[in-house]
């Protein structure tokens, strides 16, 4: 755990505690690092969680399968990134996902009563650890409302559009990048990989996407009528 002190001192989980403070509060909270293969599961669909867990290293997908053995992924989480927190934290604890790792992982685990529940000298740095969590989780109750805003789309191309925007906007400038291959664009926006890829090529076409080598440029406004 030593390793990742700097990381940890970044992650908005630990805001406020200080570096001397890190390894002995994970200490404490018994964290648990575990590494995971590319393609492995995390979690699976109907598991009770009790943890949430913290990306060191990698990138992990949250992902939903139907009974006919098809997937959709949900969400994708990058070093630095919490998961599972919202899960853990709720009554039910049952995982109504699964979660894979998309490329080899480490994974920091964290049971999370021990976060909820003050240890026995009650120091100040766990109950900022409780007063950081509940910030996350409003923030990620607003990232959601963000996608549903982009899956309230009706056509592909419309929901292609939003999602580039919502990037080009949180990425803070012109120039932004996308997390997903085109099938895993595909699955988070719930539209056929042929037609996403049709879309996709045409607005290059059209001059509305460029692709730069540093990521990619919306020529036109957020708002553009489509």
């Amino acid at each position: 755990m030593e390793n990742y002190v700097e990381l940890y001192g970044k992650l908005p989980l630990f805001a406020g505690v200080s570096k001397e403070q890190l390894i002995p509060l994970l200490k404490c909270l018994k964290a648990e690092k575990h590494i995971f293969a590319k393609g492995e599961w995390i979690f699976n669909e109907g598991e009770r969680i009790t943890t949430l867990g913290i990306i060191l290293k990698g990138r992990i997908n949250t992902v939903y399968e139907d009974i006919l053995g098809g997937n959709s992924i949900i969400g994708t989480i990058e070093s630095g990134q919490m998961f599972c927190d919202a899960f853990s934290c709720s009554t039910a604890q049952r995982m109504p996902l699964n979660v894979q790792a998309q490329i080899e992982s480490e994974v920091l685990l964290i049971d999370i009563g021990l976060i909820l529940h003050t240890c026995a000298s009650a120091c100040e740095q766990h109950r900022q650890l409780s007063e950081n969590l509940i910030h996350i989780l409003a923030d990620k109750y607003v990232t959601q409302n963000c996608k549903l805003i982009n899956l309230s789309a009706r056509t592909t191309r419309r929901k292609l559009l939003s999602y580039l925007s919502e990037q080009m906007r949180m990425q803070g400038g012109e120039t932004f990048t996308v997390p997903f291959n085109r099938q895993e664009l595909a699955d988070y926006l719930f539209v056929d990989r042929t037609g996403l890829s049709t879309q996709w090529n045409l607005l290059i076409k059209q001059g509305i996407l460029t692709d730069t080598k540093r990521g990619f440029t919306l020529n036109a406004k957020p708002n553009f009528n489509v």
